[in-house]
């Protein structure tokens, strides 16, 4: 992929991010490497959700979080940026009410 490619990924990600919507990859990519390890990933999501506990917001969703495992489509133990874009987006399109009809997907019975 092509630098611009990437940057464009990075730059989307971090947008998300800004609009207070979804994380950044440059959150989880601790040391800037431009990927994101396993260990980058879970001390990230483990300081994102002390942080929620801490400011006492509701942490209802927290065994919905995803596994890095999830993330890392190609298995190569590593998360790149188009993978994590990719997640990303997956994500937000199936949020209820958002992009998956009114009730979300699957969520509506009887309709």
């Amino acid at each position: 992929m092509k630098r611009s490619g990437i940057a464009a990924l990075l730059l989307g990600s971090a947008l998300f991010a800004a609009q207070g919507m979804m994380s950044s990859f440059n959150d989880f990519d601790a040391n800037g490497d431009g990927k994101i390890t396993q260990s980058e990933f879970e001390k990230t999501q483990q300081s994102r959700q002390a942080k929620q506990a801490e400011s006492g917001k509701m942490m209802r969703n927290v065994g919905n979080a995803p596994a890095f495992g999830d993330i890392d489509t190609n298995k190569d133990g590593i998360i790149d940026a188009e993978e994590f874009k990719a997640h990303q987006q997956t994500r937000m399109k199936n949020r209820p009410g958002k992009g998956a009809g009114k009730c979300g997907v699957g969520k509506c019975s009887g309709m």
